[in-house]
């Protein structure tokens, strides 16, 4: 075959198919929304601390509020200098006492459950409830399915956390046992501001039931 049939041969060979630029746009776009997608779900995955953190399950003054297996009802806080307890413990103190009135339940299980966590959160500081008062409080008292423990938490603060908004949006926290990662919490916003400050409170005996 001559040079010049090779050259009139090749010059009639089909160019191969172009991709269309839209198709370029669109697999573009698909990545781009792809890896989007990927730094979403890595940004928004939770955290090892999120994954242990308290189940909150939140309520109000009065209201019955129940978790994964506890139920609880705070009915009244009061403020007060000084508190003398059913069993005749007294308390002074060079803060205040915040006195958290409850009754609580297990739900599913009795079996090794008690009021382990009861804590007051002011500001982002916990205060646990006192065990000073012993058998006065409900404090790390068992707790019994169908049968509530009703009494008194005491929780011994500052006098400044009660004012500001730190005092404003302080909350009680109650849940089993001592160590309520990932398991229910039961949390009651209040307004400890709005409180005024008794010179004494002198509490009830913690009772079962209707006792």
């Amino acid at each position: 075959m001559s040079d010049s049939t090779e050259a009139s041969v090749a010059d009639t060979t089909p160019a191969p198919p172009r991709t269309p630029v839209w198709r370029h746009i669109a697999n573009g776009a698909a990545l781009a929304g792809i890896l989007f997608a990927s730094a979403v779900a890595l940004h928004t995955a939770p955290t090892e601390g999120q994954w242990q953190a308290p189940i909150t399950v939140t309520g109000e003054l009065g209201q019955t509020v129940a978790g994964r297996n506890i139920q609880a009802t705070v009915t009244s806080v009061r403020v007060a200098e000084k508190v003398t307890a059913s069993n005749g413990w007294s308390g002074s103190t060079s803060g205040v006492w915040v006195v958290v009135d409850a009754s609580v339940e297990a739900v599913i299980t009795d079996f090794g459950v008690s009021l382990g966590t009861a804590q007051l959160e002011i500001g982002g500081t916990h205060y646990s409830a006192s065990e000073r008062p012993e058998a006065g409080s409900i404090s790390d008292e068992v707790l019994s399915v169908g049968l509530a423990k009703t009494g008194p938490l005491m929780f011994e603060v500052p006098r400044d956390a009660l004012t500001g908004i730190d005092g404003e949006s302080a909350e009680i926290h109650l849940a089993v046992n001592s160590d309520p990662r990932a398991d229910s919490m039961i949390v009651v916003p209040v307004d400890l501001s709005a409180i005024p400050v008794e010179s004494s409170i002198e509490t009830e005996k913690p009772v079962w039931g209707d006792e």
